[in-house]
């Protein structure tokens, strides 16, 4: 599978952004976070586009057509058995992934997958997908900690959304933590004051896995700053000839994104907000149906 292409990076750390270059060349057939714990209900009701993901379109149009789907689903995978050895069998996420991969060559010649959840699941897919090329990348831990704040803060329309406990819920640090502390006992909860510490220790441990296993680790910063250079150093990666120039458009660095002002939501965003929450109660409940035993 030398034309498959494996995206792995922390949550806010810039896999969208690398997500929507590949997309764009049209080469790719573009896999959007197969293990999000809410796929099967975005696939009824699509997920809106986040407002900190410029120039992204619906993130999961490729999976129209995936009938075999939800039969090898399982939304377990997005909070536990984070840790994943090279020597675990994991049989059922082997299958479900080896589909998706599969069907999406059925369609394409180029793959690319990008998921958040495979940092220390990384290993594993190296040796079960062994041709693969893995690009890893990552973000200034204080400049991701107060992104994944930030947005917290956005979405809750507070300042305080428990950042400075060490259970610190934002982008299921505290849960991830408390699922990897079997293995690494270092993030256990009693070892911290407060949830930046706690999320510190998580960043160290995922950036150490992640450069282990990728063919290549780039930063954001780089992406957004170097443009060029940075796609160069992916080109070679994945012998496929990235056009910076072209894909140029696509970035916008990070400083220069627009801030919502916390506690203040426009009539827009508000309609917005109603619609979704509509469209997912909706979507439960035909997934809740299809659940149900047949008379």
């Amino acid at each position: 599978m030398s034309n498959l292409v494996i995206v792995s990076g922390d949550f806010s750390s810039g896999t969208t952004l690398l997500f929507t270059l590949f997309r764009k060349t049209g080469d790719f057939y573009c896999l959007y976070e197969p293990l999000h714990q809410n796929l099967l209900e975005y696939l009824i009701y699509p997920l809106r586009p986040d407002e900190h993901h410029p120039f992204v379109e619906p993130y999961f149009t490729e999976y129209k057509g995936f009938r075999d789907l939800p039969r090898l689903f399982k939304p377990e995978w997005a909070t536990s058995r984070l840790y994943l050895p090279p020597e675990e069998e994991a049989a059922d996420l082997y299958r479900y992934l080896s589909y998706l991969i599969g069907t999406a060559f059925g369609r394409q010649e180029r793959v690319m997958l990008k998921e958040n959840r495979f940092p220390f699941r990384l290993g594993w897919v190296r040796a079960r997908f062994p041709a693969a090329r893995i690009i890893h990348i990552y973000r200034d831990r204080e400049d991701q900690w107060k992104s994944i704040v930030r947005r917290g803060q956005e979405y809750v329309g507070r300042e305080d959304i428990g950042q400075n406990r060490p259970d610190f819920a934002g982008f299921n640090v505290g849960a991830w933590c408390d699922d990897l502390s079997g293995t690494f006992p270092e993030l256990a909860e009693l070892n911290f004051q407060n949830g930046h510490d706690r999320f510190a220790k998580l960043w160290e441990l995922s950036y150490a896995e992640q450069r282990r296993y990728a063919d290549v680790s780039v930063a954001l910063h780089e992406l957004t700053h170097d443009f060029e250079a940075t796609c160069a150093r992916i080109s070679q990666c994945i012998a496929y000839e990235l056009d910076a120039v072209r894909l140029k458009d696509v970035v916008v660095q990070p400083e220069n994104r627009i801030k919502t002002a916390i506690g203040t939501l426009t009539l827009r965003r508000r309609v917005a907000q109603i619609v979704d929450r509509l469209g997912q109660r909706y979507a439960r409940a035909r997934l809740s149906a299809r659940s149900a035993p047949r008379g």
